[in-house]
């Protein structure tokens, strides 16, 4: 295969990989905290054309000594964009809006913890109790302060959360004290590490305790970076025109490769029909 259609081919299939990317990224446009994510591309293998040995095989040679040939472009990194997404009104008590950048609520299932901004939260009842447990719309424990489940007697009255996360819960009876809770809320410090894992949730490598050191993840720490707002959702931060504008500028670059390959095989079908 030629050097033309190498590149041309290597360079289409990564142009498929960010419109594969674009496409996800307007699939979730109405979805809750969605962050959006980014195709980073790179120069692929580069090879190095010099002198050839004996110099008369140099005779007539007219591009320099040192020529660099390219092999394409190839997605180094799938980036995720953690801009703040708009906010939406919902009234809803256990409806939670992270208004910050990089701030997460901290969830758990299956005994790991994951990251999410889709505060659309729900009580479900816990089993041969009269509790609750604070969950996801997926189903997973919403953490406190102490990196427990969120539980509290199911027999709640209302709901109650202020800026800086702390859950009140009053109850029926009202000789019976509130309970407080500290919801855990994760600093995340080099968002460009995040992995998506679905359910819209997010992932950092390794553990906990070692992002904490590094200084990666900071935990229950608000030093004004964050607020949280109830009765709201944070919407995804995709730009539908924004989105459509990279989809048509990717697929004409799609076709640019194409017609390149096109166009170097009918240049190696001319030379094989060339006679001597």
């Amino acid at each position: 295969m030629s050097i033309q259609m190498i590149s041309a081919t290597t360079s289409m299939r990564e142009l498929q990989k960010k419109i594969d990317i674009i496409a996800n990224n307007i699939s979730n446009l109405n979805t809750n905290g969605y962050k959006r994510q980014e195709a980073n591309f790179s120069d692929a293998l580069y090879q190095s054309i010099v002198k050839q040995a004996g110099t008369h095989n140099e005779i007539g040679r007219i591009t320099p000594n040192g020529l660099r040939v390219g092999s394409g472009a190839i997605i180094t990194q799938t980036s995720i964009r953690t801009e703040q997404g708009s906010m939406k009104k919902t009234d809803r008590p256990l409806d939670f809006m992270i208004q910050g950048n990089d701030a997460f609520f901290r969830v758990a299932s299956e005994g790991k913890t994951y990251y999410t901004k889709d505060g659309s939260f729900q009580v479900q009842p816990v089993l041969n109790s009269n509790q609750v447990n604070l969950v996801t719309s997926s189903g997973d424990s919403v953490l406190d302060s102490n990196n427990r489940p969120i539980v509290f007697d199911g027999d709640y009255n209302n709901i109650k959360v202020t800026e800086n996360g702390t859950l009140e819960v009053s109850y029926r009876n009202p000789s019976k004290q509130p309970t407080q809770i500290q919801l855990s809320i994760a600093q995340i410090n080099r968002p460009n590490l995040l992995e998506k894992i679905g359910a819209n949730r997010y992932q950092l490598p390794g553990t906990e305790a070692n992002q904490v050191a590094n200084g990666t993840l900071q935990i229950g720490n608000n030093d004004g970076s964050f607020r949280i707002t109830q009765g709201a959702l944070e919407m995804s931060n995709v730009d539908l025109t924004d989105e459509m504008t990279e989809l048509i500028s990717t697929q004409r670059l799609l076709q640019s490769q194409g017609r390149a390959i096109s166009f170097a095989d009918d240049m190696m079908g001319l030379v094989n029909t060339m006679k001597s």
